[in-house]
């Protein structure tokens, strides 16, 4: 299912890149493909069950505990969600309307990306939080953020990528739900679809699974941990574990709620980045290349790019994740669609084969 363009392409990737690795999976119905690149050797343990870091992707998760309680009928997409966290009214309300878990999940809620302003004032007093921003950020920050923010638009006018949306999605939904946020993920997703190498906090005794990534200078870049920003990107996952995932995203597994993951796959006629259709923190695309929507969600961590999405009608989905270390001219050439991104032109032209395939 890999095929050899896309071994020619990532042993390109590679070569330009110091200390990297790159562990790529395909699954479909009955079928599972790795392939693997690793700088290290970790001794006695398949490339399949190395633990890395899938963050953004996390979002999905995030969404499907949302369309899980949708689909249950305990909440619905628009819905407000003032009544969840009445302390912070005034940046949840604008021009008489309010803000809704639609607006949350597909980042048309009028919140900025991030924190900036605290996460900076952190990092500068605590320098080693540059390979770790998020570490310091706690509840206190959250809803000094929450109380002193207010809206500049109207909801659902505008995308724009927030990680504070989702955070404050997962937040919300922990009082919905009753239980800790990290809890429900456990509980509702991990544990149904068997995913028993997906965690939050990845317990000592099985960190020496953990993928190494490495900086410019190749230092050793540490683990990331985000805490209350997890909802947005705390997950860390085995490519086994994501490939199990992607079966039940495609229906490709039976799960009691079906009706909830094709929810979050719905388009929601928003555009977001380079065109992309919003879903419910899916993205979707539609290259020309291929009659068939393509699913998508992208993460980046200090050390580790992913790459996690599907195509339901040709039953076959890709996670790729790398620790290539992107320069910042390759960071323009991608800003202006000269270069995509490295998994994102792994991921496609695997689709690209399955799609010639099935012409």
């Amino acid at each position: 299912m890999i095929p050899k363009a896309t071994t020619r392409l990532i042993d390109k990737e590679l070569k330009k890149a110091q200390s990297a690795s790159m562990i790529v999976g395909v699954v479909s119905r009955d079928e599972m493909e790795l392939e693997s690149y690793l700088h290290d050797y970790y001794q006695g343990i398949d490339p399949e069950n190395l633990i890395v870091e899938i963050g953004s992707v996390t979002k999905t998760f995030t969404g499907t505990l949302l369309a899980k309680l949708v689909s249950d009928d305990v909440i619905s997409l628009d819905d407000p969600v003032r009544p969840y966290v009445p302390e912070f009214k005034e940046a949840l309300t604008y021009g008489g309307k309010e803000m809704t878990f639609r607006h949350l999940a597909t980042h048309t809620a009028s919140l900025p990306k991030d924190d900036i302003k605290t996460i900076r004032k952190q990092m500068k007093q605590d320098a080693s939080l540059k390979t770790n921003p998020f570490q310091q950020y706690n509840e206190a920050d959250f809803e000094r953020f929450f109380k002193n923010f207010r809206p500049k638009r109207a909801f659902g006018s505008k995308w724009v990528y927030s990680n504070l949306g989702i955070a404050l999605l997962g937040h919300v939904l922990s009082k919905v739900i009753g239980r800790p946020y990290e809890e429900a993920i456990q509980t509702e997703i991990l544990e149904p679809f068997h995913m028993n190498d997906t965690f939050f906090h990845v317990p000592k005794e099985d960190m020496y699974r953990y993928v190494n990534a490495y900086s410019k200078k190749a230092d050793k870049i540490p683990p990331m941990e985000i805490n209350l920003f997890n909802p947005a990107g705390g997950l860390k996952s085995t490519i086994r574990n994501m490939l199990t995932y992607l079966r039940f995203q495609m229906g490709l597994r039976d799960t009691p709620f079906n009706d909830a993951l094709s929810l979050t796959h719905e388009g929601q006629k928003m555009k977001a980045m380079k065109g992309y259709e919003m879903a419910l923190t899916w993205m979707i695309d539609r290259p020309k290349w291929t009659p068939y929507p393509i699913i998508h969600h992208g993460g980046t961590t200090i050390g580790f790019h992913t790459y996690c999405g599907f195509i339901k009608e040709l039953e076959i989905g890709v996670i790729a994740v790398s620790t290539i270390q992107i320069t910042f001219a390759r960071i323009i050439k991608m800003l202006v669609k000269h270069d995509g991104l490295i998994n994102t032109n792994v991921a496609y032209s695997i689709f690209k084969e399955a799609n010639d395939k099935n012409r």
